[in-house]
């Protein structure tokens, strides 16, 4: 549990956490994206620890779904453009920092920058955004 709350920004968490199909979801994705839902739940897994788990579980789940989804996806070309991609991350980020009080705490909390987050979650959100349109 305390590992997914890295302790210096600099740790990097690295592995597979499942293969779908052509797909890899790398732990350190599954990490952010717990990490981030812990955020927007204000879950402290110090505090719940049984929910922490349970949000953990839940998040691979839907990761694995949406790997499953996106391959589908693909199959029927759905594609996004960039620009509503940055548009999404913006709005996530900017809800990330009003659920957490702050840009630092965010940070903390996160366990990154802002900017960093901002990167390294790009490609998750237009995964996110493909997925959803495949499913409309």
């Amino acid at each position: 549990v305390g590992l997914l709350f890295p302790q210096k920004p600099t740790q990097i968490i690295d592995g597979v956490a499942a293969i779908v199909e052509n797909s890899v979801l790398l732990k350190s994705d599954l990490v952010q994206m717990i990490n981030m839902m812990a955020i927007q739940q204000r879950l402290d897994p110090k505090e719940n620890p049984s929910a922490f788990f349970a949000l953990q579980e839940s998040v691979l789940q839907s990761m694995v779904d949406q790997k499953v989804v996106l391959e589908m996806a693909a199959l029927d070309s759905i594609i996004v453009e960039e620009k509503e991609v940055n548009q999404s991350l913006d709005q996530q980020v900017q809800m990330l920092i009003a659920q957490s009080g702050s840009e630092e705490e965010a940070e903390k909390m996160l366990g990154q920058s802002l900017r960093s987050f901002r990167d390294e979650f790009w490609f998750d959100m237009q995964d996110r955004m493909i997925s959803e349109r495949y499913q409309q």
